[in-house]
């Protein structure tokens, strides 16, 4: 899925692409993904508008026709969008998709149909789910280091790559960056938040913040299409096995809550008892990691 750095990107590609041209056609190919709150077709509604905004909160893209209607889109885990040049390739399975006159085409493309379009009065998300539980802004003015200090003595029970990852806590870090945050802080992903120093709170919500900015830039640098991720310039997001780019210890991957966290257990060191011994050589390294030194 999408995480800040790519829907920064993408908002900022599709306010350029697909503003201020007439809406020639709204095609619905897969109704699951769309919950439409007006009664008229989508079609009816939105064939001759422009959409005048594109903006975001947490990982919902915001598409503004004017200030009456909006059409709220979730790519979830693997949907995607894709801005069709005529004459182009549709890149994947096409849900919904945005003809304008200018020949153009906004597709929303999704294997696997879990993507969520919800068409909803301006300013209006009663009916978007999740929408409204979002936690505090980490690009807001209102992120400070006070208010994550609060944050943190809220959440200490949780495991530090939990409490980072949950929407409705911050908003919003998906996992790539949830594990880049955290080899920046220097902080193991288990570690329990009630145990961390204050001065390392602060250091993780610096982290939070300069990888973040790190992270748009990188994708914009990049400067692929919409519907490509950009995640080569990750350090240890997906390296389980490679030396790490600051100590040359082996990456790691261990799994929280059911999802992969890749980390090195040399810069992010754990601070309680685990089932695994991260300290100790992996099985066939021979070594390597105390070699590396």
């Amino acid at each position: 899925m999408p995480e800040l750095p790519d829907i920064v990107y993408i908002a900022g590609k599709l306010t350029g692409a697909v503003t201020g041209t007439p809406v020639r056609e709204f095609t619905v190919k897969q109704p699951v993904v769309l919950r439409n709150t007006f009664d008229r077709p989508p079609g009816e509604l939105l064939t001759g508008r422009e959409i005048s905004t594109v903006g975001f909160k947490g990982p919902f893209f915001i598409f503004g026709f004017g200030e009456t209607t909006e059409l709220v889109v979730n790519l979830m885990y693997s949907g995607r969008f894709q801005h069709q040049r005529q004459g182009e390739k549709q890149d994947g399975h096409l849900c919904l998709a945005i003809s304008f006159a200018d020949g153009f085409r906004l597709n929303l493309c999704d294997e696997n149909k879990m993507a969520k379009a919800y068409l909803v009065p301006g300013n209006d998300h009663t009916h978007v789910p999740g929408i409204a539980s979002l936690g505090i802004d980490i690009e807001s003015p209102a992120f400070t280091a006070e208010a994550f200090r609060a944050v943190a003595a809220r959440n200490g029970r949780k495991q530090v790559r939990v409490m980072i990852n949950d929407h409705t806590i911050l908003s919003s870090i998906g996992n790539a960056y949830a594990d880049e945050i955290l080899f920046e802080a220097g902080i193991h992903p288990k570690t329990l938040v009630s145990r961390i120093p204050a001065a390392d709170i602060d250091r993780l919500h610096g982290a939070i913040c300069s990888v973040m900015a790190w992270g748009i830039e990188e994708v914009r640098r990049a400067a692929q299409p919409i519907q490509v991720k950009v995640r080569g310039h990750m350090r240890v997001r997906n390296r389980h096995g490679q030396p790490c780019p600051r100590c040359g210890a082996t990456i790691r991957r261990e799994g929280v809550r059911g999802y992969d966290v890749f980390f090195c257990p040399r810069c992010q060191p754990a601070t309680r008892r685990h089932f695994i011994d991260w300290n100790r050589p992996p099985a066939g390294d021979s070594g390597q990691d105390a070699a590396r030194g």
